[in-house]
């Protein structure tokens, strides 16, 4: 299939369901943009965590905090 026969079968969808693979495009391309940029520092910091250099919180204690600011 060519890439005007997919623009063609795209355009004969209906609205909402362009809208709906537009939206699942956009969405899906924005976290593979992200996940190519963070990889390289999330496993910089899951080793930083294995040699003891950081340490993790509770997802718990961290909202605990962050309620506590928003308090302030």
């Amino acid at each position: 299939m060519t890439a005007i026969d997919l623009r063609q079968a795209f355009l004969q969808l209906p609205v909402f369901e362009q809208a709906s693979l537009l939206d699942d495009l956009i969405i899906h391309s924005c976290d593979a943009t992200w996940e190519a940029r963070l990889a390289n520092e999330m496993e910089d910091r899951v080793d930083a965590v294995e040699r003891g250099e950081m340490a993790l919180h509770p997802a718990s204690d961290v909202l605990t905090e962050l309620r506590s600011r928003l308090r302030e």
